[in-house]
């Protein structure tokens, strides 16, 4: 990641291919340890990171989205713990005021994948989830020089209400006809 002038320039996504972009805001929380109490600090640093920069309106499917993609991470990371190895994670949210892209970065072997649970199961469902919110906007890409991950997801940040941190990016948003 590099800055410059008040952005972010990160990967964005593409059809599932990284490509750069520039990010307005970015948020990302410290790395916490892969165990039960991750997605509960994923979903406060999502609301708190989107009350902050004025679009609540997302918070609940956000946090959703966080809380899955956490849950997931902190599952894939047990077996390696088991063996007596800590594994990180690490939220990162980023936006340039028309799309909200939430990343979770972790340590653990494997890629999420899509599936169908059965009728009762307690489980398995987190991505199906995500695919749902975010209209099949997300994807895997595995984290360069480590061990590791980076799944994200992409909601379009719509009539949310622009914080001043976001106005720049999107000059008049919501009354410009066609720019939702």
């Amino acid at each position: 990641m590099r800055r410059a002038l008040g952005a972010v320039v990160m990967a964005g996504h593409s059809a599932g291919v990284p490509v750069p972009v520039t990010r307005t805001a970015m948020s990302a929380t410290p790395p916490f340890a892969a165990l039960a109490t991750g997605p509960g600090l994923a979903r406060g640093h999502v609301k708190a990171t989107l009350a902050e920069w004025g679009l609540g309106d997302l918070a609940e499917a956000a946090e959703l989205i966080a809380s899955e993609m956490t849950a997931n991470a902190v599952n894939a990371s047990a077996p390696v713990q088991a063996a007596g190895n800590v594994l990180v994670i690490r939220l990162c949210l980023l936006t340039d005021g028309a799309v909200l892209t939430i990343e979770c970065w972790d340590q653990a072997p494997g890629i999420p994948v899509l599936r169908a649970a059965p009728g009762f199961a307690e489980a398995g469902r987190g991505m199906v989830i995500i695919e749902s919110l975010t209209h099949g906007a997300w994807g895997c890409q595995p984290a360069i020089g480590q061990a590791g991950k980076c799944v994200w997801a992409e909601i379009p940040v719509r009539d949310a209400p622009a914080s001043p941190l976001l106005a720049s990016a999107v000059p008049n948003r919501a009354a410009t006809p066609g720019t939702n």
